[in-house]
């Protein structure tokens, strides 16, 4: 997976104030489940010593960091719905606002020039797990085509974040590019098998929903298919 080249904080923006970014060192599990404490997912903060039994379970500290920066991402998903959707109950220019909001996601990544998509990939890539996993299981056309097109984009935006390519890289692209073709095509085959069920739309997205909800706890119990 393509990622930022470097991982900064930022003030949000403000009119007349441009934020310095401050540079930073990888990130703590005992940092990230104190933020985890203060969006209340956690009743407090773990201990030193809880934190260490759970690093040996993980496979070591970088893989619990791995882990709890996820689960971070996905609390700060559920807060920015919750706070949307307070921000959209009342005023107009409602766009103007989510566009402004939304924009602080990827500045506050810290992400700059190729790590700019790679900050957009990675977040693809987090849509795409859960609905490539059942791919191979799945036989509703809906699931099927939102697997494939949200694989494209994956391999898209990793085409991307391979600047100036040349050599064995430029290789790469071009692998990259006609898989994306390829996925793209099969999206399209399972959205034609769709156009003769849309009767049954309604049920058909229900399932992968649940699928999709099914996988990801597999997932995060460490289960494989």
């Amino acid at each position: 997976m393509c990622l930022p080249t470097a991982v900064r904080g930022h003030v949000a923006s403000r009119p007349g104030y441009a934020p310095e970014p401050c540079r930073r060192d990888f990130p703590k599990p005992s940092e990230i489940s104190a933020a985890l404490a203060a969006l209340g997912v956690y009743a407090q903060v773990p201990s030193e010593r809880e934190l260490a039994e759970h690093a040996i379970a993980a496979g070591g500290e970088r893989v619990l960091a791995a882990a709890l920066a996820n689960a971070l991402y996905g609390a700060a998903i559920g807060c920015g719905m919750l706070a949307e959707g307070h921000m959209l109950e009342q005023g107009d220019n409602r766009a103007e606002r989510l566009s402004l909001a939304r924009a602080q996601a990827l500045k506050a990544s810290g992400a700059e020039g190729a790590g700019f998509v790679g900050a957009m990939h990675w977040q693809a890539a987090h849509i795409a797990g859960p609905l490539r996993a059942r791919k191979d299981r799945e036989q509703a056309p809906l699931g099927q085509a939102l697997a494939a097109a949200s694989w494209a984009l994956v391999l898209i935006l990793q085409a991307m974040c391979m600047a100036e390519p040349a050599g064995s890289r430029a290789v790469k692209v071009t692998d990259a590019l006609a898989e994306a073709r390829a996925e793209l095509a099969a999206a399209e085959r399972h959205l034609r098998r769709l156009d003769e069920q849309t009767a049954n739309l309604a049920g058909e997205l229900e399932g992968v929903i649940a699928a999709a909800e099914d996988a990801m706890r597999a997932q995060g119990n460490g289960q494989a298919d």
